[in-house]
């Protein structure tokens, strides 16, 4: 089967860790009225690891605007025990707990709207062969979305997101960016 990025409805995203992170140190701007954060703010010690990018300020305001199309669209967010894993491989207690609170909202969205029995099969899918040009780490993420019937899997990293449409070949789970999948959101803004 093939799929496109037209036969994608963002119901259900998946955050990788990356996309976590992100939103977690500068959530004052992405769900709040506080200013784009910059590097100049923090001590060179604590710049988060988004606004040491040049493209920092471009995913935080996608992601903000993402949120703010949220407050109509009402997706579920998702996050998976493997990233919860990598989040507490980093030893940051508080960005633990908020990961936490993230996945208890994963869980009643699954509780509330399972997933169907073929999204196993799509897990399944990514964890064969055909996607074995993808990294462990990543493979394991991709698994986790699809097992969760994920229709996006909302990175910050530069690397897999050249794979989108590969993985679109397979199975309907749409590999973007914040200012990819804002993007795709944008036009449907007017009939929220």
């Amino acid at each position: 089967m093939h799929f496109t990025r037209d036969d994608i409805i963002p119901r259900r995203i998946y955050l990788d860790t990356g996309t976590f992170q992100a939103i977690e140190d500068c959530g004052g701007y992405v769900f709040s009225e506080d200013p784009l954060p910059q590097a100049e703010d923090y001590s060179v010690s604590n710049i988060p690891q988004i606004l040491r990018r040049p493209d920092g300020a471009l995913i935080l305001e996608s992601l903000r605007a993402i949120f703010f199309f949220d407050d109509r669209a009402h997706f579920d967010w998702v996050v998976s025990p493997a990233s919860l894993a990598e989040i507490d491989a980093a030893k940051d207690h508080h960005r633990s707990r908020y990961a936490r609170d993230v996945f208890d909202h994963t869980a009643i969205c699954l509780i509330e709207n399972p997933p169907e029995d073929t999204a196993i099969a799509m897990a399944a899918v990514v964890e064969g062969p055909s996607f074995g040009n993808i990294s462990t780490k990543d493979r394991k993420l991709l698994s986790d979305a699809a097992a969760a019937q994920c229709d996006v899997f909302l990175t910050i990293e530069k690397k897999l997101p050249k794979q989108a449409d590969v993985i679109l070949k397979k199975i309907p789970l749409l590999v973007a960016t914040p200012m990819t999948l804002w993007e795709m959101l944008k036009p449907h803004l007017r009939g929220l």
